[in-house]
């Protein structure tokens, strides 16, 4: 595909990525400015993430940090897409289950539609951890993950530093009680 195509198709994608459903905000943003830092992984690891080691698209079951370093490099672009909502209420925690369910599928389908769009090694990521399960299948034990098709790596487990990123996408935000911001991207080939 030419790169004048490439960005027809990625701009095509984008208006595609913003009519999947919960998904409140998306950008197009070079590759190179995802940002890849090991800190990152390290914090999954050691910093008391109580999903390390339990899911098979969280570490230690995912590439290295530096393995997905230089495979970001191999990409041109890349679409985040952001899901929010409020978690004020007696149920907070199944809102924000509900809403990063909405983002994984989001992802899903934007992965998928670029790929037919052309984008061939197009490769989805979502926020925090995959969560198809209730309790992952693969990492207990059973040797693979029922959901193969739809599961996929949390941009934090491949080391990927979501506020920088975002923030280099013009998407900054922060933490604020009462309301729970996603965010997850596909690579673009």
């Amino acid at each position: 595909m030419r790169l004048l195509e490439k960005f027809k198709e990625a701009e095509k994608l984008l208006g595609f990525a913003k009519n999947c459903e919960g998904v409140a905000r998306v950008e197009l943003i070079l590759a190179r400015d995802v940002v890849v830092d090991e800190r990152v992984r390290f914090q999954c690891s050691h910093s008391g993430c109580r999903e390390y080691g339990k899911r098979f698209m969280c570490p230690p079951y995912v590439p290295d940090v530096d393995e997905f370093r230089k495979l970001v490099l191999k990409y041109f672009m890349a679409v985040i897409l952001q899901v929010e909502g409020k978690t004020e209420s007696k149920d907070a925690e199944n809102e924000a289950k509900r809403l990063a369910l909405l983002l994984h599928e989001a992802v899903y389908k934007t992965e998928k539609r670029a790929f037919s769009s052309g984008f061939h090694f197009a490769a989805g990521f979502i926020g925090g951890p995959c969560i198809l399960c209730e309790r992952c299948p693969a990492a207990a034990g059973h040797g693979y993950c029922v959901q193969r098709e739809k599961a996929r790596p949390s941009m934090e487990a491949m080391g990927i530093d979501v506020f920088k990123t975002c923030k280099n996408a013009g998407l900054e935000f922060a933490f604020t009680p009462g309301k729970v911001v996603w965010t997850g991207m596909v690579l673009l080939d």
